[in-house]
């Protein structure tokens, strides 16, 4: 049968990973002003143990623009999240308009959601520190 379906690419051999990696590479999609500014990532808490970056993408990107790759929930080993993530807007005003929407939002589970602008992790981060 054929092999790989939906995996790997198109009949050429490009994948959406290898195109995007392109686009970011050549600069050609939107950065924001090019600070990858701290006052527009956000910091969220209290999400969820089965959150992935495309849930986390699908709650914030009514507030604005996210830059590519903008989107972290932090996983276990398992695969589940730790309940917590990192959003990174394209400007302050979207962060803005996110952390009034929903910053102290009761869950289901009567847990409530914290979203804040992240602030600078202490030295030797660990592993959340890398890409954010």
């Amino acid at each position: 049968g054929a092999k790989g379906k939906g995996k790997g690419g198109g009949k050429d051999g490009t994948s959406i990973k290898s195109l995007l990696g392109s686009l970011l590479e050549q600069q050609a999609l939107p950065m924001g002003d090019g600070t990858n500014s701290e006052a527009n990532t956000l910091y969220v808490a209290g999400l969820p143990n089965d959150t992935t970056d495309l849930e986390l993408y699908k709650l914030f990107n009514a507030f604005g623009a996210i830059q590519p790759k903008g989107v972290r929930a932090m996983l276990n080993d398992d695969g589940s999240c730790r309940g917590i993530g990192f959003v990174n807007f394209l400007d302050a005003e979207a962060a803005q308009a996110a952390i009034m929407a929903l910053n102290g939002t009761t869950l289901p589970d009567g847990k409530s959601l914290t979203v804040k602008v992240k602030t600078a992790s202490a030295k030797g981060g660990g592993k959340a520190a890398a890409g954010w």
